[in-house]
């Protein structure tokens, strides 16, 4: 069953990271903390996988149906956008290197340590091409997940399962810590980031096992519904106490503290899906999520369309605060219909096709 909550949770996440994007020059939106919406889709996509996975644990053709189900998904989107930004690449005659497209194309551009290296040659590169491929990290880290991951739950019992869910969300905040240095691009590694995946994948392993009994877990929830209060309290003063930067030392506690609250409203969510609770209907809101339906092809191609509209706005010659104001509205439209065009004409396509060619009960 679809949660329709889990759809609005994943507008907000993009929501957030455009707002990182495209509005440092209003800092009243909260831009500075924006880039935290990438850490929301983490949770959102550990809890939405591993729940899958769980699923199709008994089936047959288990890593056929998650891979292919998987790849006809991520890919048509992804490698639409990886050939326009090489086509232009090389019209402009700036291609780039070959180290550097591979890490894209085969998703390890965020095994690559420093990860400045990758940035580095993308720095060479025209600002349309660059931008776009400066998002993709995120992607790679979800891709390698998703890789070691199926084998973890389809060969290990509940609690081998468990303690290599607490080993990377131990080990992730310690390797944030240990490799921080001060120009941010650390951030940008599987290895700091895996934790908010495992946090989602932690958050499927309890529904997972709360629908066999859910009686038996009400004391838990209370429980749960006051860690989620006081955890997101926390996380919030946390953060507010300095800028929201990623290149801060504090960084890694931060990011804790951020994936955990996440982690644990995704979790209330959840159990509170469909009822009519206040805050729980805004993230059923229409708007939102249609936000998040198309959120995926949103994130892809916000930023070069961010770049193509400044372009668009430069000859009106607008004094900088208005410059940035109009680039910012014509990129959010730009980007909105880049996404419900890819949406309706190519994505959902696909998943209909992917419906009737490789069923699964387990995929909503």
């Amino acid at each position: 069953m679809r949660i329709k909550e889990l759809d609005g949770l994943r507008g907000v996440a993009v929501l957030a990271v455009i707002d990182w994007h495209y509005f440092p020059w209003l800092p009243a939106a909260g831009s500075a903390y924006g880039w935290l919406g990438v850490d929301l889709f983490f949770v959102l996509s550990g809890f939405l996988i591993t729940s899958i996975l769980l699923e199709l644990r008994e089936e047959t053709h288990y890593f056929r149906i998650f891979y292919l189900r998987r790849a006809l998904r991520i890919f048509p989107p992804y490698f639409l956008g990886l050939g326009i930004y090489f086509a232009v690449s090389i019209a402009l005659g700036q291609p780039g290197t070959l180290k550097m497209w591979l890490g894209f194309v085969f998703y390890y551009s965020s095994l690559i340590y420093p990860p400045r290296l990758v940035h580095e040659s993308l720095l060479r590169m025209v600002p349309v091409v660059s931008s776009g491929l400066t998002v993709l990290w995120s992607l790679s880290v979800e891709e390698i997940y998703y890789t070691i991951w199926a084998p973890i739950v389809r060969f290990t019992n509940m609690t081998a399962f468990a303690i290599v869910l607490v080993a990377m969300i131990v080990a992730a905040p310690l390797l944030r810590w240990r490799l921080y240095t001060p120009d941010y691009f650390q951030v940008l590694s599987f290895y700091v980031r895996m934790d908010g995946l495992a946090y989602g994948s932690a958050v499927a392993l309890l529904v997972h096992l709360r629908r066999h009994a859910p009686q038996s877990w009400v004391v838990a929830d209370r429980i749960f519904n006051w860690a989620a209060i006081l955890v997101s309290t926390i996380s919030i003063v946390y953060w507010l106490r300095f800028d929201g930067a990623p290149i801060n030392p504090r960084v890694s506690l931060g990011i804790t503290f951020a994936d955990m609250s996440f982690a644990l409203i995704t979790y209330a969510l959840i159990r509170c899906s469909g009822s009519n609770r206040p805050w729980v209907g805004v993230f059923r809101m229409r708007w939102l999520r249609s936000i998040g339906m198309v959120s995926y092809s949103l994130y892809l191609f916000h930023m070069p369309l961010l770049i193509v509209s400044q372009r668009l706005i430069v000859p009106l010659h607008l004094i900088h605060r208005r410059y940035a104001a109009a680039a910012s509205f014509v990129g959010l439209v730009l980007s909105l219909a880049v996404a419900y065009g890819l949406w309706y004409g190519m994505e959902s396509r696909i998943l209909r096709w992917k419906d009737r060619k490789v069923p699964s009960a387990a995929h909503p």
